[in-house]
């Protein structure tokens, strides 16, 4: 959910039928409430949800189901200087259910502050991420697939700024998940395309973005305990993990994914070197746009706290990748990586 404290908010008990300020009215019957910013609610479009005020230690409605939050109404809190209205726990799925549908139009504009557009995307890229990854079952099911691409679709233009790289850092998880860390290699490697002049076919584009947000689906058919070891491996251990690229190959089997996302999700721990697997391909054998994800994976996973290691800071991080992991790595794609950290994109 977007802005939510973590915390109930509880309302007074009891209601009224006394009409508000300004056309509100009725007091909320008890309920628990959680806030969000008033620029996730497109003008253009109904909700399916309600709208409330605080006001001192009560809540008073101001929209109802199926109303649209006008931008009359949106330029009233804005007057009064409210950034902050609440929504019923009990209608959260219908506020995240909007939020998705409208994501295009809430990362577009660019008169809702940064910081919220970066919220906004995390969580709504986050919870269809997990979605997917929580299902341990043997295939990739079209809907799902379809609510990726959508994400994606709707991320491009937002993700190609420096300005979504800085706000989105200061969101991020330092613990790693593997659906948190697939949208955040996902976020990476949307922003590398730009800086390497990658990013004029949009079609190429979702395609990446979709391998990206996947390369780690096959970890559903890795044991929990084992994917939490904090420990080393042992060598039987370390076969569940080998294979997860293989396994992430065919849940996408029966699904229109494309051969440049099946790349990255297949080729992704593939080496430059060819001391990757599953295959041990190196240099150009390994396909682009996997040698791609497979940068911004690594990247990824040391400046994350993981069962195994602690998070490393970006700048030691780039130190391990180009010392100990030397040959690792596109030297292409990595001096274009480290550009883009140091804030080197494309203008």
């Amino acid at each position: 959910m977007v802005f939510s404290s973590g915390k109930n908010v509880h309302a007074a008990a009891g209601t009224t039928s006394r009409g508000g300020d300004d056309g509100e009215s009725v007091l909320a019957p008890g309920d628990n409430y959680f806030p969000v910013s008033p620029d996730t609610l497109n003008p253009d479009s109904l909700t399916d949800f309600q709208v409330y005020l605080r006001r001192g230690g009560r809540f008073v409605l101001y929209t109802k189901e199926r109303e649209r939050f006008s931008h009359e109404r949106k330029e009233r809190l804005v007057e009064s200087g409210i950034d902050t209205v609440y929504i019923p726990y009990h209608q959260q799925s219908s506020y995240e259910n909007y939020v998705f549908d409208n994501l295009e139009y809430i990362l577009r504009d660019e008169t809702i502050p940064i910081k919220v557009r970066s919220r906004v995307f995390l969580d709504t890229t986050s919870r269809q991420v997990a979605s997917v990854f929580e299902k341990r079952l043997p295939a990739l099911g079209e809907d799902s697939l379809e609510n990726i691409r959508h994400v994606v679709s709707s991320s491009l233009s937002f993700l190609s700024t420096p300005e979504a790289m800085e706000n989105i850092g200061k969101f991020v998880s330092h613990d790693y998940q593997t659906f948190t860390h697939s949208v955040q290699v996902f976020s990476y490697a949307m922003m590398l395309m730009h800086v390497l002049g990658r990013d004029t076919d949009e079609r190429l584009l979702i395609d990446v973005g979709i391998g990206a947000i996947l390369h780690d689906i096959g970890k559903v058919h890795v044991p929990t305990k084992i994917l939490n070891k904090p420990g080393r491996l042992n060598e039987k251990e370390w076969g569940h993990i080998v294979l997860h690229p293989v396994h992430g190959m065919r849940m996408c089997a029966s699904v229109a994914v494309s051969q440049t996302s099946l790349n990255c999700i297949m080729f992704h721990h593939e080496k430059y070197n060819g001391a990757g697997y599953p295959s041990g391909m190196k240099e150009k054998e390994i396909p682009f746009y996997a040698r791609l994800v497979a940068c911004c994976d690594v990247y990824d996973a040391l400046t994350s706290k993981r069962p195994y290691a602690p998070a490393r800071e970006p700048y030691e991080a780039l130190k391990i990748m180009g010392g100990e992991m030397d040959g690792s790595f596109d030297p292409e794609v990595f001096t274009a990586f480290i550009r883009m950290l140091g804030g080197g994109m494309k203008p």
